[in-house]
């Protein structure tokens, strides 16, 4: 009996599928021939889908092929005792140089780890990691998903990996629930570099209803007004509900006007 595609695309949405429910739902949107009405939910679950089925073309196949059987060329006779020498001396300089930038460079990341565990938010730090990775996507839930972004609040600051895991959740994620809790979280690192900038171009991107309110009402919150010129094309733009134009217009006004000295 084939499972019932619209009661799981509700409970997809609900954040309540489980694994093997959101499978179905791949392999559903992946046939020839999807009805009309359902069309518009293809696109996320064929982006996950066509991304993991990319590889090498096979000219590159080829070539690293060529590249790994090739035979060894053979030692040079005639390289004479003191050229051997000058070379393994500079061998040496070259080893003892890596070898010391790559201890300092060890050194640095141990301190960075012995930070973040002793301010407690290693483990927030890495389950989220674990669990909001893009290869991780198809082998978790969305409830799951949205459990991992909470956990952001649990951090006292959030680093460049933080913020850019929550930005990548924000834009790709296939379940807008998903992406409705990482726009939230992201506003509570509004001064973090990039979020701000993250934010307004996600706006261009965005296509569901909630997650342009949502976007607006925190591009708003946090007074950006370089949001302006992306907030007024929503508010001009007759393809979206009405609804996201009037947040929009109610957004724009909001910056606009609170931009200006009081007479």
């Amino acid at each position: 009996m084939k499972p019932d595609i619209e009661k799981l695309l509700e409970k997809y949405y609900e954040g309540e599928t489980t694994l093997d429910e959101e499978k179905e739902l791949r392999q559903f949107f992946q046939q020839e021939t999807i009805p009309a009405h359902l069309l518009e939910h293809a696109a996320p679950f064929r982006y996950f889908a066509e991304a993991r089925t990319q590889h090498p073309s096979a000219t590159f196949n080829n070539r690293l092929v060529d590249k790994l059987t090739a035979p060894e060329p053979r030692p040079i006779r005639s390289l004479t005792t003191w050229f051997m020498r000058l070379a393994a001396s500079l061998a040496l300089l070259i080893v003892g140089f890596s070898g010391g930038r790559f201890y300092d460079q060890w050194r640095s990341d141990q301190q960075r780890t012995q930070q973040t565990v002793s301010s407690g938010d290693a483990m927030p730090t890495l389950e989220m990691k674990k669990v909001l990775a893009f290869e991780q996507h198809p082998k978790t839930s969305a409830s799951e998903r949205i459990q991992a972004v909470n956990q952001s609040y649990e951090l006292s600051q959030a680093d460049r990996d933080i913020t850019q895991l929550l930005i990548n959740t924000l834009n790709f994620d296939a379940n807008v629930n998903v992406r409705l809790a990482a726009c939230q979280a992201l506003t509570r690192f509004e001064n973090e570099p990039g979020v701000r900038e993250a934010l307004i171009q996600s706006l261009t991107i965005q296509t569901d209803a909630n997650v342009q309110l949502t976007l607006i009402d925190a591009l708003v919150a946090i007074k950006e007004k370089r949001a302006v010129n992306e907030i007024q094309r929503l508010a001009q733009n007759q393809e979206v509900l009405d609804v996201v134009r009037q947040k929009a217009q109610e957004g724009l006004n909001n910056l606009v006007q609170g931009g200006k000295s009081p007479s």
